[in-house]
């Protein structure tokens, strides 16, 4: 069954597969859908598979399309990323102390860099 589903996110371009190692299948998420900040250039990961760029309608649900898909295109990513440069780049972080590590850290569990 997870097999199928992966397939549809492939066929519809939400995920690319880069072949397998190991029995482990090599997957790329669309920058469309999630990316790494301050580690992923978006219009890199996007050329690299031509990901289209997938936005959901301004109208939400009541919309009669609910999701536009736009075709790779360079010139689009590019300004993808100049509107959203600091997510990218610096997105916010909410610190918390950690009482089980006595550390503060942006992620659940998180000790440090060494995690």
């Amino acid at each position: 069954m997870l097999q199928a589903q992966v397939a549809w996110l492939v066929e519809h371009r939400y995920l690319a597969l880069d072949g397998m190692v190991n029995d482990l299948a090599r997957l790329w998420i669309s920058p469309a859908v999630a990316s790494l900040p301050r580690a992923t250039d978006p219009r890199r990961a996007a050329a690299r598979h031509r990901f289209p760029y997938i936005v959901t309608d301004p109208q939400g649900m009541s919309a009669q399309q609910r999701v536009h898909v736009v075709q790779y295109n360079e010139d689009v990513w590019q300004r993808v990323y100049q509107l959203n440069a600091e997510q990218f780049n610096d997105p916010p972080t909410l610190p918390y102390d950690c009482p089980l590590h006595h550390s503060a850290g942006p992620f659940l569990g998180s000790r440090g860099p060494q995690d």
